[in-house]
Order: C-alpha cells, then sequence, then structure tokens
C-alpha cells in the first residue's frame, strides 16, 4: 500500500510538471487557446479571459514568444492581468488529463515472479505447487555432500550437520 501511495503522489508530480511546464507555459505562449480551459474556474458572472501574445527578437534571428492572461469584465470593460494564475489552473487542469491517463500504468501490479519448475514433474508443474522440494533435488544435494566429506574438504561433523538440515527440509 505504501508502494503504490508512492507510485500515486510521484504520478501526480510528473503529471503536474507536465501539465504545468509544457502544456500551459511552454505551449501556451504559441498556442493561445490553451488558456481557455481555465476560464470556468477563474472567471465568474459573464467574465471571459483574454489572452495577448507577443513576439520578442532579442538579437535578429532569435524570436520567444510570451502570452499575457486578462480577466475581462464585460460590463466595465476593466481588464485584470491573472497571467499566473491562469498558467497554474490550466497546468492542474492539464497535468489532471495526464494523471488519468498514466493511472492505469500506475495501478497495474507487477506479475508474480515466475515460479521455478520441477525437473520431472509431471505438466511442468511448480516447485512450490507439490508442498515439498523434489526428491531428485535432495538426492543431488545428498550426492554432491557426500563427494565433498569423501575429498576431505568438508569435516565429517559439517557433514552430519548438512546432511540433517537437506533431509529436515522434506
Amino acid at each position: 500500500m505504501k508502494n503504490f501511495m508512492g507510485k500515486v503522489v510521484f504520478g501526480l508530480g510528473i503529471s503536474f510538471f507536465f501539465g504545468y511546464v509544457i502544456i500551459s507555459v511552454g505551449l501556451g505562449s504559441v498556442c493561445n487557446s490553451l488558456y481557455k480551459v481555465a476560464t470556468p474556474v477563474i472567471c465568474r458572472d459573464g467574465q471571459y479571459l483574454e489572452v495577448e501574445q507577443q513576439r520578442h527578437s532579442w538579437r535578429p534571428g532569435a524570436v520567444m514568444w510570451t502570452a499575457t492572461v486578462h480577466r475581462v469584465d464585460p460590463e466595465t470593460g476593466k481588464k485584470e492581468d491573472i497571467t499566473t494564475l491562469a498558467k497554474l489552473v490550466s497546468g492542474a487542469i492539464y497535468g489532471l488529463g495526464i494523471f488519468v491517463l498514466l493511472l492505469p500504468k500506475i495501478c497495474r501490479k507487477a506479475p508474480p515472479p515466475a515460479a521455478a519448475q520441477t525437473p520431472g514433474a509431471p505438466g511442468g508443474q511448480p516447485a512450490a505447487a507439490t508442498g515439498s522440494p523434489p526428491a531428485r533435488a535432495i538426492d543431488e544435494k545428498l550426492a554432491e555432500l557426500k563427494k565433498l566429506r569423501e575429498s576431505d574438504l568438508i569435516t565429517a561433523e559439517d557433514y552430519e550437520q548438512k546432511k540433517a538440515e537437506i533431509l529436515r527440509g522434506i
């Protein structure tokens, strides 16, 4: 559960980052209509958003686009600069959309590790399905242990102790 919540929080963070930085700030400067998604949240009682696009050239061949967002009151014609708020709200909306698209990937559980196949078991059943280690594996371990003892690579005491461990595992 803790890992899942971490994934959700991370997914929200990444989604907001992409929604705010890439879509709202980056693309919004070029495509002004991207800010209009924030209108229902920011404007009330007939107000609307007006976006002014500015083109800047600080040296020959270098161009930068910016956008200024105003909330306009149709009755008085008063314009209020709400560029930062519009970028935050539209970025959050786009980020939420990205999060919804990422949610199936976040919620997908990792497949369980493949169980070891029992050699010689009918139908290749996993070793865990039999409830005890396969007889062939025990025979092989005991034979290997015996070779180690006969080669004097382990003591008789170590041999007996390891043999008892293997037999307890049955």
